[in-house]
């Protein structure tokens, strides 16, 4: 009898707390920013909890960038080392200099691969871009570490001999 009442107690207390937390999230979907606390995606539309407790509804499709647990995406253009455009994906925005954006995309973690459309094996791989005066490209491996040191980022290697 102490257990269920426990629980219940503990459900209550949390919501509480849950409801007076100011989230540092963002939503842009249509050219309007949506400061809120949760982001609950669906299959064709996002409900956003706002900050003020209000619940907005707004298609996928218009969904341009967000920041969720102090990671921010937007939506880019991905290309391949040709530099033709693929499709589009939500890449993580890493840092910025001298004008130059470095984002992120993880090319697999929906288990596919759209760089060379093939079922990806189950391990992240990472790929990065680099958006300098309006133009993405794909960093090669070799242009990697260059490029990353250029954005004060260090690079560790993992070999193994």
């Amino acid at each position: 009898m102490k257990t269920p009442l426990i629980i219940i107690m503990l459900t209550l207390f949390s919501v509480g707390t849950l409801a007076e937390s100011i989230g540092d999230g963002f939503v842009v979907a249509d050219g309007v920013t949506y400061f809120c606390q949760a982001i609950k995606t669906g299959l064709v539309k996002t409900r956003i909890m706002t900050t003020d407790g209000d619940v907005v509804k707004v298609p996928n499709y218009s969904i341009q960038a967000y920041l969720l647990n102090g990671r921010q995406y937007e939506l880019l253009p991905l290309v391949n080392l040709q530099g033709d455009t693929i499709d589009l994906a939500f890449m993580e925005f890493i840092t910025m200099r001298n004008g130059s954006r470095l984002y992120r995309y993880c090319s697999n973690c929906s288990k596919y691969d759209p760089l060379y459309g093939e079922i990806a094996p189950l391990n992240r791989v990472y790929r990065y871009y680099v958006l300098r005066e309006g133009r993405m490209k794909l960093l090669t491996d070799e242009e990697t570490d260059i490029n990353l040191s250029f954005f004060n980022i260090r690079v560790l290697n993992d070999i193994r001999r």
